[in-house]
């Protein structure tokens, strides 16, 4: 997978904030201390993980209260990503882009 994997949060503010995915497995939360940092209500402290396997990207969900989706359907244990999937962190949105625009 290329460097340039990213998740890109939209805001609900209107803004897009970009995380590139550098590392070989990420946490997103409300924690201070995560890679991924959603300030939102319903975002759990440390809400998913997504790891780096091989070539491929997954998202692995750390037992959020509010869940996490992929393209609207509730992740129970863990999906592999590809381009352009929606996930939601409880009310974030994000989106997961493989490569470069």
């Amino acid at each position: 997978m290329s460097p340039a994997a990213r998740l890109v949060w939209h805001r609900a503010d209107g803004r897009d904030v970009e995380f590139p995915l550098d590392g070989e497995a990420l946490e997103v939360g409300r924690d201070e201390d995560v890679a991924i940092r959603l300030d939102e209500p319903l975002v759990s402290r440390r809400h998913a993980r997504i790891e780096r396997r091989g070539e491929a990207w997954v998202v692995v969900d750390l037992g959020s209260t509010n869940f996490t989706r992929v393209n609207g359907e509730r992740l129970r244990r863990e999906r592999e990503l590809a381009d352009g999937d929606e996930l939601h962190f409880g009310r974030a949105k994000c989106r997961f882009l493989a490569g470069p625009d």
